[in-house]
């Protein structure tokens, strides 16, 4: 008769070491570089025939960059503003704000708020231009119908019957524009909740499973750290792009 063989023990921890894996992490050495490093500079310099003896641009080149400097005042502050509204935390609801939230008065307080709305901001600069245009087009216009101008100009006006034709499908393209907006949304916020989940088991997974008696304990230590890091690094990288 052969004899029985030996019972399966069962497997109380398990070990992620193996012949293939290191023991340990090796520590990184940052790159030693020479503190001074030689700069080498190379000078182009154009010749031509028609090259101006004086260096010194001329002064449309200044008035240009002043009218342009001048010109991005409005869109500056406003992609200012926008960007430090992005970079503000956002807390979830509890009770108390959700009370304040909801309150009557809040109409009053967003029509006093609406100036550091970020869609009013980006709406700011192209109303501006049109409402500049327009202005120029009436004052073009008064001048004319006054005779202030030679009579052979004509007065600009334009048919109301293409704005009446595009109207309803530009309203319609608003409103779907506004929906598909909303469920863009609702998918990141499920992809989002997916990874924290996902990550939570995972970290939860290498916490009971990975014994850290043994040999493993750096491993571990290691799996847990990238863990943490791959949230923080899709969050950064998702609001970069």
């Amino acid at each position: 008769m052969t004899q029985p063989l030996d019972p399966i023990k069962p497997i109380s921890k398990l070990s992620l070491s193996s012949s293939f894996a290191p023991k340990s992490f090796p520590k990184l050495q940052p790159l030693s570089l020479p503190s001074s490093i030689p700069k080498t500079s190379l000078s182009f310099k154009l010749q031509s025939s028609s090259q101006s003896q004086n260096p010194n641009p001329p002064p449309f080149f200044d008035l240009a960059k002043t009218l342009i400097s001048v010109l991005r005042i409005v869109p500056d502050w406003a992609d200012g503003v926008k960007e430090r509204g992005m970079r503000q935390s956002r807390t979830l609801y509890n009770h108390e704000e959700w009370v304040h939230h909801r309150s009557s008065l809040r109409h009053l307080r967003h029509v006093f708020s609406s100036l550091s709305s970020r869609v009013i901001l980006s709406l700011v600069p192209p109303v501006i231009a049109f409402t500049s245009f327009a202005v120029l087009i009436a004052v073009y216009n008064s001048a004319v119908s006054l005779h202030w101008l030679p009579g052979f100009l004509p007065v600009l006006k334009a048919s109301s019957l293409p704005y009446q034709l595009t109207a309803p499908a530009l309203a319609l393209l608003l409103v779907f524009r506004t929906e598909a907006s909303y469920s863009r949304f609702e998918e990141g916020r499920k992809a989002w909740i997916k990874v924290i989940s996902v990550t939570n088991d995972l970290a939860t997974q290498v916490i009971s499973g990975v014994d850290i008696s043994g040999n493993d304990a750096p491993l571990k230590k290691a799996l847990l750290q990238y863990i943490m890091a791959f949230p923080v690094s899709l969050k950064s990288k998702c609001s970069v792009m």
